[in-house]
């Protein structure tokens, strides 16, 4: 009795056992089909190609990349685009940072008037080689635009857009004044007299505490302004051929000055005006010369009737300010790594092809056929100034272009303030110019 006792308990140990036995099979496969389902999934994911992408949009332009590369992601199974946005202020410093420390993204944005810099250290990939194997059709390209990213004959960015500076007006106040035409544009007189004419009489008919135009004394619009004039005037350029003279101290010169400095002196203009956008927003300024990537600002604005223009032909032939947003592939430290590259423009040639969604901020596309396309032409306003994009002048390719820029906008401000004679203001802004090139 005391024996089949004890076999009792030996075969419910030996059951127990086994069931514990079975139990613990039962967890490992689940276990194991996880850590399969995982791996599985892993490897799905690394079979994409990942795309490090650095840009500097923020607000509504960041908003507007933002779907764009989401769009991508869903129509590219195979790639997936890392959009990481950078603070503007320091931008080309870390850019610049992360290339020499082996952590540079693998495509970014670069405006145009940066490029000579980053060419010249040799910190950027010319793209001829991979364009060929991507068919990418230069040809397709706004040649003004494109001729911007071109270095002795190679292609060293794809161009995004052309964002040059253009004439905001109130349809409204315009229409309340006389001088809104059934087109829906500004009656404007030809020739220099025929401008002056157009903002003396709005100032003659505005409502009270109604400016004529928005023009800062100081800073880049004043800046952009006289280039766009210095240029219908045929200025001969910022430099010489060398590059290393400053011409713009000539008739030209003097004359777009002069020009611009009759608005703050005539009284046309208030000087030192704050806050232009928000007294364009605000129903307060008929006028305000500025950049394109203001269209989506002010079309979100309630109740604010307005229409945009190319900068109006005042002096000889239609000219104006623009800089271009362009894709870079940086250099890498640990070299190049072609099928990167090769997704990298592939989304970059995606992207300007479906140039009409980046037009949404209000940028010109930088392909002839989106500018033509249905897409681009049902969104408002962007057509009204697209040709902008061919009248542009651009500014030299230099590798101090920003610095010299920076100078020559400190000293024009000093003539629209009268603090110095145009002539003595343009011979200073040449001489602290060419300290700058000359270092």
């Amino acid at each position: 009795m005391k024996k089949f006792k004890n076999l009792s308990l030996v075969l419910v140990f030996v059951v127990t056992f086994m069931f514990t036995l079975s139990g613990c099979s039962n967890k490992s496969s689940v276990t194991a089909s996880k850590s399969q389902s995982k791996t599985s999934s892993a490897s799905s994911s690394s079979s994409k190609i990942q795309v490090v992408y650095w840009n500097l949009f923020t607000g509504g332009d960041g908003d507007t990349m933002n779907e764009i590369v989401k769009e991508f992601n869903k129509e590219h199974p195979d790639i997936e685009v890392i959009a990481r946005i950078q603070e503007w202020g320091t931008y080309y410093t870390k850019l610049q940072a992360a290339i020499a420390g082996g952590n540079a993204p693998d495509i970014a944005i670069s405006h145009s008037s940066r490029l000579p810099e980053l060419v010249d250290k040799k910190i950027v990939y010319s793209l001829d080689e991979y364009a060929k194997l991507l068919n990418i059709d230069w040809s397709a390209f706004n040649q003004n635009i494109l001729d911007s990213t071109i270095f002795n004959g190679q292609h060293y960015a794809i161009p995004l857009d052309a964002h040059p500076h253009i004439l905001y007006y109130n349809k409204k106040l315009l229409k309340d004044v006389g001088l809104l035409g059934q087109d829906g544009k500004p009656i404007i007189e030809p020739g220099p007299d025929g401008f002056i004419k157009f903002l003396t009489q709005i100032k003659q008919k505005a409502p009270k505490g109604v400016i004529t135009m928005a023009l800062p004394s100081s800073g880049e619009d004043a800046y952009r302004t006289w280039w766009a004039l210095y240029n219908q005037l045929g200025g001969p350029g910022l430099l010489d051929q060398t590059g290393k003279k400053v011409i713009i101290n000539n008739e030209q010169g003097r004359k777009a000055a002069e020009y611009i400095l009759n608005f703050f002196k005539s009284g046309l203009v208030p000087i030192n005006l704050q806050n232009t956008y928000q007294l364009f927003q605000g129903g307060k300024a008929v006028l305000l010369p500025t950049g394109v990537w203001a269209t989506a600002q002010f079309e979100t604005t309630k109740n604010l009737d307005f229409g945009a223009m190319s900068f109006p032909q005042i002096f000889d032939k239609p000219a104006t300010w623009a800089d271009s947003h362009t894709f870079i592939i940086p250099v890498q430290k640990k070299g190049k790594d072609d099928k990167k590259i090769k997704a990298a423009l592939t989304f970059a040639n995606w992207v300007v092809q479906h140039g009409w969604m980046w037009s949404k901020a209000g940028h010109i596309p930088s392909v002839t056929s989106v500018t033509d396309s249905e897409e681009f032409k049902k969104l408002p306003y962007r057509s009204d100034y697209a040709k902008a994009a061919s009248e542009a002048v651009f500014l030299p390719q230099s590798t101090k272009t920003w610095p010299i820029k920076d100078a020559l906008v400190q000293d024009l401000d000093l003539i629209w303030a009268k603090k110095i004679p145009v002539d003595k203001g343009l011979e200073k802004a040449v001489q602290d110019m060419e300290k700058i090139l000359n270092r």
